[in-house]
C-alpha cells in the first residue's frame, strides 16, 4: 500500500461518540478522588457566583431596602473563578502525566490527536456541567436561606422564573467554560506525546 493510501486510511479512523462518552466516564471513575476535588473547586466558584447573582435579583425585588451588590464582591467572584481555572489546569496537567502510557497505548491502536483532544474535552465537559449544576444548587440554597430569614421565605415567589433560569444558565455556562478552557493546555500537551516515549516514562 502506498504512503498516500496509508494516510487516507489513517485519516478515516473514527472514534464513536458513545465510546468517547464511555471512556471519559471510566477515566473519571478511575480518578474519582481527584475528579471530585476538581468538581468541588468548580462548585465553590459557581456557588459564589450564583449567590451574588441571586442576591442582586432579591435586591431588585426589594428595592426599598436601598441595598445592592458591591462591585468588589463581583471581583471576589472573578478571583475565585480564576483560582478554579488554575486549580483545574494543574489537576488536568497532572492527569496527562499520570496517563502518559495510556495515551501512548491508544495512539498505538490508531487514535489520532483529535481523538485524544476529544477525550479530554469530554471529561472536562462532564466535570464542568456537574460542577455548574451543583454550584447553582448550593448558591441558591444559601441565598434563599439567608434572605428567607431576613425577608420571609415568600420572597422565593417574587423571584421571576426567567431570572432564575438565567442564574442557572450562567452558573452552568461559566463552569463549563472554565473547565474546558483550563483543560486546553494539558490536552494540547497530551496530543504531543509520542507512543515510543510514553512507554519509557515512569509515572
Amino acid at each position: 500500500m502506498s504512503e498516500r493510501n496509508s494516510r487516507e486510511v489513517i485519516g478515516k479512523v473514527e472514534l464513536p461518540f458513545k465510546e468517547v462518552l464511555d471512556l471519559s466516564f471510566k477515566s473519571i471513575r478511575r480518578r474519582f478522588a481527584k475528579a471530585a476535588i476538581t468538581i468541588v473547586t468548580i462548585v465553590l466558584g459557581a456557588s459564589f457566583l450564583t449567590f451574588l447573582t441571586m442576591t442582586s435579583i432579591v435586591f431588585r425585588q426589594y428595592a426599598e431596602a436601598g441595598t445592592s451588590v458591591e462591585a468588589y464582591q463581583y471581583w471576589l467572584s472573578f478571583i475565585s473563578l480564576l483560582l478554579c481555572v488554575v486549580s483545574i489546569t494543574n489537576s488536568m496537567t497532572i492527569a496527562v502525566y499520570e496517563r502518559y502510557k495510556e495515551i501512548g497505548i491508544i495512539k498505538c491502536l490508531g487514535a489520532l490527536n483529535r481523538h485524544v483532544l476529544l477525550l479530554f474535552f469530554m471529561e472536562s465537559t462532564m466535570i464542568g456541567l456537574v460542577g455548574g449544576v451543583l454550584g447553582f444548587v448550593c448558591g441558591s440554597i444559601t441565598a434563599i436561606a439567608i434572605y428567607g430569614f431576613q425577608l420571609g421565605f415568600d420572597m422565593i415567589l417574587r423571584i421571576p422564573l426567567f431570572e432564575s433560569l438565567f442564574c442557572f444558565g450562567l452558573s452552568v455556562i461559566v463552569s463549563f467554560g472554565i473547565s474546558v478552557g483550563a483543560t486546553m493546555y494539558p490536552a494540547y500537551k497530551a496530543t504531543k506525546s509520542k507512543p515510543a516515549e510514553a512507554f519509557r516514562v515512569e509515572v
